[in-house]
């Protein structure tokens, strides 16, 4: 008997017993779908954390005091001292920032409020959708001008144009120059539609007057590298300027932190790789349900047709051509239950993908042809054992077989 008229017998005995084989494919069928669609979750929310990383770069480091060390602080000299004596960097950008109260007639509403530099515009590509941002001689001048966040505008003035009008802040009084375009989520930080952006000297003179280093005081410093590559040699050389700006001297605990944004980001990377490895390790264990039942269900094949393996020996088969017999049968219902667990992990996906839009799950060649590679591979393992069975029936015995 040549192969392909195995596969055709094969499909025959499923046709002819189409529920048994139904029931024996479901395990199958939910295992691959599960390999398959828990590593299309676990590369969606990966690519999720990767975005949201990527609108602050990667190459982004975040200077701010240890609250843990008595009179830590931050001031416009650590800024000076950075820009000037470290090297690979873009840009300096500080920012001394709190939640206030901003009023425009009876609106009223807390914001987080963001004292900076026009350079963090551009860094956090933040653009605007009306009006204009404020410049670095707006800063100088100490000139009160606002720029507000997409949802803070709408929340304050109701949809109503807010640029030329007015805000108090803390009671200080601000004029509107611009509106954020709107961005949504911002991922671990507060999404620039929500917050309020003014001058850093303003910020510093009329809204955080008291804070410890007086006017002079920012909340933290964000460094950009050049080169994303030498974020970690811009890290130590920030370390060692600031320790020397503080006189910290050698053995005593630094009254600053330093995150590197490139190394959180792939700490967080390797910890959502681990998490795809245990979700696949889950949809293995269904797989090797599905498995265990094929063995089970061949087994009883065999003994359902022992008549007619001893036929077919009798008539000159060969104890291999039966054994490639069996194996074919298991092998044609992994296949079709693995591509059957492929399609319906897909459709799942696409659901999932509509129903909410914040992770979409994203199906990989490789993660199929892994679920449908382990879904034949489990054909064969748990196949072999039942067709080496039926292999093995000697024909006298099996034509005596009731």
């Amino acid at each position: 008997m040549g192969l392909l008229e195995t596969i055709r017998t094969a499909f025959e005995s499923l046709l002819a017993n189409r529920m048994r084989a139904a029931l024996t494919m479901l395990g199958v069928i939910i295992g691959t779908m599960s390999v398959v669609l828990l590593l299309a979750l676990g590369e969606g929310v990966t690519n999720y954390f990767n975005a949201q990383f990527a609108t602050f770069g990667s190459n982004q480091i975040t200077v701010s005091p240890d609250g843990s060390v008595s009179g830590a602080r931050l001031t416009n000299n650590d800024v000076k001292a950075l820009n000037s004596q470290v090297t690979g960097v873009k840009r300096v950008v500080p920012q001394v920032s709190g939640n206030l109260n901003a009023v425009v007639g009876t609106n009223s509403k807390s914001y987080s409020v963001v004292g900076t530099i026009p350079e963090n515009f551009v860094m956090r590509t933040i653009g605007v959708q009306e009006g204009q941002l404020f410049t670095a001689d707006d800063g100088d001048a100490r000139l009160r001008y606002a720029v507000l966040g997409y949802q803070v505008s709408i929340d304050l003035f109701g949809g109503q144009p807010a640029v030329g009008q007015t805000v108090l802040i803390n009671s200080v009084p601000f004029k509107v120059v611009g509106v954020t375009e709107k961005k949504g989520s911002a991922g671990p930080a507060n999404s620039s539609d929500d917050t309020i952006y003014v001058p850093l000297t303003v910020a510093q003179e009329k809204l955080f007057p008291n804070r410890s280093g007086g006017l002079n005081a920012v909340s933290q410093i964000t460094v950009e590298a050049t080169d994303g590559s030498q974020s970690k040699q811009v890290t130590q050389d920030i370390a060692d300027v600031l320790r020397k700006q503080h006189n910290i001297l050698f053995g005593q605990q630094d009254d600053f932190r330093v995150f590197d944004q490139s190394s959180t980001l792939s700490t967080i990377n390797g910890v959502l790789t681990a998490l795809q490895i245990f979700l696949a390790a889950i949809g293995a264990i269904s797989l090797l349900v599905g498995g265990i039942g094929i063995m089970n269900i061949m087994l009883v094949s065999v003994t359902e047709r022992t008549r007619e393996i001893g036929v077919r020996k009798a008539i000159g088969a060969t104890p291999g051509s039966i054994r490639l017999q069996f194996l074919v049968e298991a092998l044609v219902v992994t296949l079709l239950a693995g591509i059957i667990g492929v399609l319906v992990a897909a459709g799942l996906s696409t659901i999932i993908g509509l129903v909410q839009t914040t992770i979409t799950p994203v199906i990989q060649a490789n993660a199929v042809a892994v679920a449908v590679g382990v879904s034949v591979g489990i054909g064969v393992v748990f196949g072999l054992y039942p067709a080496i069975r039926a292999s093995n029936l000697q024909p006298v015995e099996a034509l005596r077989y009731e």
